[in-house]
């Protein structure tokens, strides 16, 4: 097993959240990481799927207007 450093902030909600649930911070942040790394290669791989073509067909499809009040950041 490996162990890694996690700022003290983060190691501290991490326990709260692993005591919450009844169990071990390793356990929760494996399971934490193991969720993110599938998240991250299920985007990898959707995103060799797409094209800078197809991205700028869609693009051209959107209209020059400005954007409404509600839509302005």
């Amino acid at each position: 097993m490996k162990s890694i450093e996690l700022p003290d902030d983060v190691y501290q909600r991490a326990a709260e959240l692993a005591e919450s649930d009844h169990v071990s911070v390793d356990r929760l942040v494996a399971a934490l990481v193991n969720e993110s790394v599938g998240d991250w290669s299920r985007l990898q791989a959707r995103a060799s799927r797409g094209s800078l073509e197809k991205l700028k067909r869609v693009l051209s499809k959107v209209s020059d207007t400005p954007a409404g009040v509600p839509d302005r950041i």
